[in-house]
Order: C-alpha cells, then sequence, then structure tokens
C-alpha cells in the first residue's frame, strides 16, 4: 500500500515560487496524499497581481488553502500536521524546491533510522558561541550517505504523530528557530536528525534543488541575527538538548 504524505506548504512574500513548488510535489514518485497551503497574508506593499498568485495557479484545483488575514508566521505549519491525513508530513519552507523523488529518499530513512529528515542540516562546533561545521549537510555538502545532524531544515520530513511532540515545551521564539525547538523536542523522544543521502550525481534525491532561493532581501537571514539565534540555541541546551559534537 502506498504511504500517505501530507504536505504542507507556505506563502506570503514569495509567490514566484509556488507553481514551481506545487508541480514539482504533485510530481514525486510517491505522490502526496494531500497539500496544503497555509497562506499568510502579505504586506500591502504586495501587487494584486502577486497577492492573486497565492490563491489562483497553476495546479492550484489540487491545493487546500487556508487564508489568513493575519501573519502569524511560521510556528502553526508544525500545530497544523497533527490535524492532517497523511501516515507522514512534509513541510516546506517557500524557497525550497524538491528533486523528484524526495519523498522516496525519505521513506527509506524517516522508520528505519528513526528520524526526522531534512534538506540542510547543521552540526554545532561551539558550547559558547554560533559557530557550525561547514559545508552543511545536505544539497550543500552533497553527502553521499545519510548523515546525522543537530538539526534539519528548509524542508521536514517525519511520522505525523511526532507533530505533537512540538509543543511538548513552548519554544523560546515565535519568530524563528523552529527548526532547532522541533528538533531539540525530537531528541527527547529518542528522534535523531537526520540528512538523507543528496549525492552529487543524483539530484532526483535532493530535497530542494540549486540555484539557492533563499538569499533574496524577505530571508531571516538577510540579516545578522546570529546572537538572537544562538540564544535559541543555548536556551534549548539549558533545557537539555545534546547537540552531537558537545
Amino acid at each position: 500500500m502506498k504511504p500517505k504524505i501530507s504536505v504542507i506548504l507556505t506563502a506570503w512574500l514569495r509567490p514566484q515560487y509556488l507553481e514551481e513548488q506545487v508541480r514539482k510535489v504533485l510530481g514525486q514518485t510517491v505522490t502526496p496524499h494531500e497539500i496544503v497551503l497555509w497562506y499568510n497574508k502579505p504586506p500591502k506593499a504586495l501587487g494584486l497581481l502577486e497577492r492573486k498568485q497565492l490563491v489562483s495557479f497553476e495546479n492550484d484545483k489540487h491545493v487546500k488553502k487556508i487564508i489568513c488575514d493575519h501573519n502569524f508566521g511560521i510556528i502553526p505549519r508544525f500545530t497544523l500536521a497533527s490535524a492532517l491525513e497523511g501516515e507522514y508530513v512534509c513541510i516546506f519552507d517557500d524557497d525550497t524546491i524538491p528533486g523528484e523523488r524526495w519523498f522516496e529518499n525519505c521513506l527509506k530513512h524517516v522508520d528505519r533510522e528513526k528520524v526526522i529528515c531534512g534538506t540542510i542540516g547543521l552540526r554545532f562546533l561551539s558550547g559558547t558561541i554560533l559557530k557550525t561545521q561547514k559545508p552543511r549537510m545536505g544539497w550543500e555538502g552533497m553527502n553521499e550517505t545519510l548523515e546525522y545532524v543537530d538539526l534539519v531544515g528548509h524542508s521536514w520530513f517525519f511520522r505525523r504523530e511526532w507533530a505533537r511532540y512540538f509543543w511538548d515545551e513552548d519554544p523560546p521564539c515565535r519568530t524563528f528557530g523552529e527548526d532547532i525547538h522541533f528538533c531539540a523536542m525530537l531528541q527527547r523522544r529518542g528522534i535523531r536528525s537526520a540528512c538523507p543521502p543528496h549525492p552529487k550525481s543524483d539530484p532526483s534525491l535532493w530535497g530542494s534543488l540549486k540555484p539557492e532561493r533563499g538569499v533574496d532581501r524577505v530571508a531571516i537571514s538577510s540579516t545578522d541575527r546570529s546572537e538572537d539565534y544562538w540564544n535559541v540555541v543555548r536556551t534549548e541546551m539549558e533545557n537539555g538538548y545534546k547537540p552531537m559534537l558537545l
């Protein structure tokens, strides 16, 4: 029996990627059971055409839309996961375009290794300042085998019942750092974080295809928030989160 996979997409300031993202999700070798778009209301500065792209686009008939008149940020998508129908859930950032075998890749590892799979992975190298191993695992480091990491991001593939662990504790921050928090909560439950193989020779397995799209002016990383980010990491460590190299 084909596994049921529920997909969560988010939209706010990057409507230009939505059609391509939906097309790539529908084109997976393991087709999704459902696709849900969490639509945070864009600012008034976004033009009428760009706003229309968020509700009317190619293949939109295959997408269930949650239309918000308020920007609830990045946290609700992890809460929404528990309410979906799939046995598995895959959440995508709005700048993440998967290769056609991404779901197939994740399914090989999520249960056998008991891991949350992501398309980018970090390992922390310091317990006092924000310092991480370079290159990152995933589409950047192009790892040939599964690599365990401290946290995964850009795309999260996991068993649906794990979503409830996100709220074992309130996240330290509501505007970013959701990736750290979720991985920290899963670690408590014996669930590790990992990047499935992203071989250089086969981008179809990647969770996000190049070129990197999350480098524009609306990206959270476009401003230096390293101190704020490290405060989130430090708070999680004080609460029991244990990076693998520290």
